[in-house]
């Protein structure tokens, strides 16, 4: 929420920005690990191309930010844009 606990919309959630697609998610991966989007396969171990867990930490932290609410032990073991993927599309279905 936005709001100040003072203002009568405090209650009011704030609504979530643009769900994030495929094409978002491969392109800020690839921001963030200093690559082109383009370069990174779907079925690439994201590890390989330098994805650590700080830096999926901040990704997660980003995507929280558009309302997705996504914890990082759902992401344990899911390092390929694809998987990545499947977890943040369920999320958002049952969003």
């Amino acid at each position: 929420m936005t709001a100040t606990s003072n203002d009568p919309t405090s209650t009011i959630p704030t609504p979530p920005a643009t769900p994030v697609t495929l094409a978002s998610l491969r392109a800020d991966i690839a921001c963030i690990i200093g690559e082109t989007p383009e370069d990174i396969g779907l079925d690439d171990d994201l590890m390989d191309w330098g994805l650590d867990s700080l830096r999926l930490l901040n990704l997660v932290i980003a995507w929280n930010q558009t309302g997705l609410q996504l914890d990082m032990s759902e992401l344990a073991g899911q390092l390929t844009i694809r998987a990545l993927w499947q977890v943040i599309e369920r999320r958002q279905t049952r969003a």
